[in-house]
């Protein structure tokens, strides 16, 4: 949302929902935490409505999935099995790594990841 949204938005929350037994507290924490000109963390750290860069966390969700599907799926593996499998990352990401750093470049954005970008 726009910064300039944010006190708005909460106080329409606050409305919507003060039927709500024993809210207040929670209330008083959000204000002061995230909400107030004075709160202890500025939106600048949680607003991400400008942010020109990634906003979510798919990219390390890519590397968990690389990860399980070289430890074959198991939910808790054999730390042996994952000592394995930790050159297997290595091989993957240091090639890409290597032409970031030499170049600045990262590897072009998969297309369906450049719309959600544009919406």
């Amino acid at each position: 949302m726009p910064p300039q949204e944010i006190s708005k938005l909460w106080v329409m929350i606050i409305d919507e929902y003060q039927d709500i037994e024993n809210i207040e507290d929670f209330y008083d924490y959000v204000t002061n935490t995230w909400i107030d000109d004075d709160a202890l963390f500025d939106y600048i750290l949680w607003n991400y409505y400008d942010f020109k860069s990634s906003t979510t966390n798919n990219h390390l969700e890519g590397c968990h999935h690389r990860l399980n599907n070289d430890l074959n799926n198991v939910v808790h593996p054999h730390f042996y099995l994952f000592i394995l499998a930790i050159p297997n990352d290595y091989a993957y990401n240091s090639p890409i790594s290597s032409r970031h750093l030499a170049t600045g470049i990262l590897p072009p954005r998969k297309k369906w990841i450049q719309h959600i970008d544009i919406l």
